[in-house]
């Protein structure tokens, strides 16, 4: 059985939205661990400042490895490896790499699905949740989110390298050079998958020695009637060309790593998982809002105090 001592825990490098929520469940379930922690560092913060956040959100925010206990036995959450790596060397550290360009839509669809109750402990942070109810191509073009929408695999990974910017998308010229520091810290990771990898779970569980149940959390399943969007609008020619443009550096980090694990050819599955992802977006949006009438009220107040309060 795998031991995890103080000193040197799991880590759990959770990329946002590739699956991360329903694998720190699992992980929790099997591993029980004697002190968990979750969290978020600064490494997507884009251009706005942590002001407004609530006790609870402050709590979890990770300013400098230092605040990382160092009793920890599992450590998980949007935390770069920039961090985590500073406070435990010798951890051993997971993660898991979605196809990018899922990746982001799923962002923006999960953004769509929020509403001004969801974000009332947010805070300015909230914008960036705010922003996903533009349209995709004006989404994309939103630099104060750049960390969120610009190649976010690389810059999760890279960071703290002085070339990132947090409101502004990174320049073609210093491709190479954040793509080499990326790689880099990705091969000192001591397990990595791939989402569209069907076993993932099972060879990560295979790693640990333990077998990971698939609980899946997270998953939105509907969007309010007035934010649900025409996919095949949005998705646009142009509006994919600008899409591969924010993901160009990502999706050769997701090819790297799945030409490890995968017989599929990485280009064709990334096309395959793609389309599969606009299909049950559109179905999503066809899901009722199964939320209770009480709920349901309450949403609707704090939407109109926003409206008000956006008038003056």
């Amino acid at each position: 059985m795998r031991e995890f001592p103080p000193g040197r825990p799991l880590v759990f490098c959770h990329i946002p939205k590739s699956a991360g929520t329903s694998l720190t469940a699992a992980l929790v379930e099997v591993l029980q661990p004697e002190r968990l922690v979750v969290g978020v560092d600064l490494t997507l913060l884009g251009g706005y400042e942590l002001e407004g956040l609530s006790p609870i959100v402050q709590a979890g925010i990770i300013t400098s490895p230092e605040d990382l206990p160092d009793d920890a036995t599992l450590v998980a959450g949007h935390i770069s490896p920039g961090t985590t790596m500073a406070r435990f060397p010798d951890a051993d550290h997971v993660t898991t790499l979605r196809n990018p360009r899922n990746r982001v839509a799923s962002q923006w669809i999960h953004s769509r699905a929020m509403s001004e109750w969801d974000l009332r402990h947010w805070g300015s942070v909230g914008t960036a949740f705010r922003l996903g109810w533009l349209p995709f191509a004006d989404y994309l073009q939103q630099e104060v989110i750049a960390p969120n929408i610009d190649n976010t695999i690389t810059r999760f990974l890279a960071w703290p390298h002085p070339l990132l910017q947090r409101s502004a998308f990174i320049e073609e010229r210093h491709d190479q050079e954040l793509l080499a520091v990326a790689m880099d810290r990705l091969d000192q990771f001591a397990h990595v998958g791939v989402v569209e990898n069907r076993s993932f779970l099972a060879d990560l569980g295979t790693w640990l020695g333990r077998d990971l149940p698939d609980a899946r959390q997270n998953e939105r399943s509907s969007i309010r009637r007035k934010r649900r969007p025409d996919l095949d609008a949005e998705m646009s020619t142009g509006t994919i060309d600008l899409l591969d443009h924010r993901t160009r550096l990502d999706r050769r980090l997701w090819a790297h790593v799945a030409s490890k694990s995968l017989d599929d050819d990485p280009q064709d599955l990334l096309q395959s998982s793609w389309e599969k992802s606009i299909n049950r977006y559109a179905a999503a949006m066809d899901q009722k809002d199964e939320s209770r009438p009480a709920r349901k009220a309450v949403v609707a107040l704090y939407e109109l105090k926003a409206r008000i309060g956006s008038r003056g």
